[in-house]
Parts: structure tokens; sequence; C-alpha cells
């Protein structure tokens, strides 16, 4: 079955565009054209992942995807973020904290959006051999499943917060880098990107979701960088 794609842009030239290439590709498509219909439209259509235009006509894209983010159906989808306008450093960084997964700018170029599809794709598929459940201090966490209990409490988690977890539990007792963790978990080159605070951001928001009988045990090596102990 082809991996669906859903695209979220108010310019009709840019959906078929960008529809266009998919499908050649090899890719399913679906599409929307309106901020106010994206929620209920990736509840229903269930893509592999979602590219948005950061000004979705009647939306803001930024908004949207941190909604996805909060929606249990919907939190674990990827999402690109697009932008035609000029953006700052600022605005790009608060995407992608947001919790998007990746941020291009337009004009698109048809090889680089495909490359970067399938770079994130790969990044959140579960492979055989990672098809286990890994465990500590009452946390149960499966990796196939992409679920996580702790005493047997089912707790949702973003995609890039289950993977952070996940690199801890696998890391466990070794100190953790933050451009370790950006390369590890976000697929960042950090000669183009290395800003610790997207780290620390995410771990703070995954220990206070993960409670304190947990969370108590990931410590920050000050200036070096984390650990699970």
């Amino acid at each position: 079955m082809a991996t669906k794609v859903l695209i979220a842009d108010d310019d009709p030239a840019i959906l078929r565009a960008v529809e266009s290439w998919l499908k050649a590709d090899g890719f399913s498509v679906c599409r929307c054209g309106s901020g106010s219909e994206l929620i209920e439209a990736v509840r229903r259509a269930k893509p592999e992942i979602v590219l948005m235009d950061v000004l979705l006509g009647d939306a803001n894209g930024m908004q949207l995807c941190a909604r996805l983010r909060q929606d249990r159906a919907t939190q674990r989808v990827p999402v690109i973020l697009m932008s035609g306008s000029k953006t700052e450093d600022e605005d790009m960084v608060s995407g992608l904290r947001g919790g998007a997964d990746d941020y291009l700018f337009k004009p698109l170029k048809a090889k680089v959006l495909i490359a970067k599809i399938n770079t994130i794709l790969r990044r959140f598929a579960a492979p055989a051999e990672l098809e286990e459940e890994l465990s500590r201090y009452g946390l149960v966490l499966n990796v196939s499943e992409r679920t996580v209990k702790v005493k047997g409490k089912e707790i949702p988690l973003t995609r890039k917060e289950f993977d952070l977890l996940t690199v801890f539990l696998r890391k466990a007792g070794r100190l953790l880098k933050p451009q370790y963790l950006l390369e590890a978990v976000w697929g960042y080159e950090t000669d183009a990107y290395n800003d610790p605070h997207t780290v620390h951001v995410h771990i703070s928001r995954l220990k206070k979701k993960l409670g304190a009988s947990f969370s108590r045990h990931i410590t920050n090596v000050i200036g070096s960088g984390y650990r699970l102990t």
C-alpha cells in the first residue's frame, strides 16, 4: 500500500504541483485547503505524514501543528512545515519546538521535498529488530506499538518525546550530550543547527508527563548533557 501524504496549502497551484511530484514517486496524496478543516482531515485520512503551509489561509500552521500534537488521534503524525514568506530563525525554531519535524522554504524543489519526507518516515519507522519492550523504574515502553505506561497507566507522548525516551532507555547510564540528541532524535546536522534549548524544552516536557517517580532518574549534568541513571 502506498504511503499517504496529506498536503495542506491554500494555494491551488502548490497543491497541484506537490501532488504531482508525490504521485510520480509512488505516494498516495490527499489535500486540504483550509486550516479550519485540517484537524478533522488528518483524523479522517490517517496519513503517514503531513505537509503543511505555515500561513494556511484562515489559520496559523504553527498553531495547527501544536493542536495536532495535543490530539491523541493525531499527535504521532510527523509534520513538515512550509513557508513562502521571509522567515526569521526564531520563527523556524518556534515551529520545530511546537512539534514540527522539519521546515522547508518555498519555492519547493521536488527532489529535496521527497528526500525530506523519506528521511522522516525512516526515522519514525519501527524496524522488526526494534519490536520489543524497554522497562525501567515501573515504566514500560513498547517500541513497535509506540506506547508508554507508568505503573500500568498509559502516558500519551508526542513523537519527539517518545523518541527521546527510547534513546534514554537504550543508552541508560551513558551521558548524552544535546548535540547527540539533536542528531539521534531530530536528525539534524549539528554543524547547521545546534540549539541545545530545543533539547532542554522537550526533556522538561517529557519529565513532567512521566511524573517524579521516573523523571528523578533523568539527571542534568550541568554543562555536559543528560543521563538516565
